[in-house]
């Protein structure tokens, strides 16, 4: 059986790559600056006056942590 050129694994009808640990970082903090980015602008959309306290870091908390989990349900 052959090997991979570039990971070194076999060679098999249905091989791909593991993908990259700086890859993968990437996408987690893509998600989690896109998630954090939606519950931001949902904030502003519900709360345009400012009334609620602290509601900006809660929502770019739970936004990316949705973005996260969101992103790795997807890719498995």
């Amino acid at each position: 059986m052959s090997t991979c050129p570039h990971c070194k694994g076999h060679l098999t009808d249905s091989h791909r790559c593991p993908r990259r640990p700086g890859r993968v970082a990437a996408e987690l903090l893509a998600a989690a600056i896109a998630g954090g980015v939606a519950g931001l602008v949902l904030v502003a959309l519900v709360d345009p006056d400012r009334q609620i306290v602290q509601a900006e870091s809660v929502a770019i908390l739970l936004g990316a942590l949705a973005g996260v989990a969101l992103d790795r349900a997807v890719r498995r």
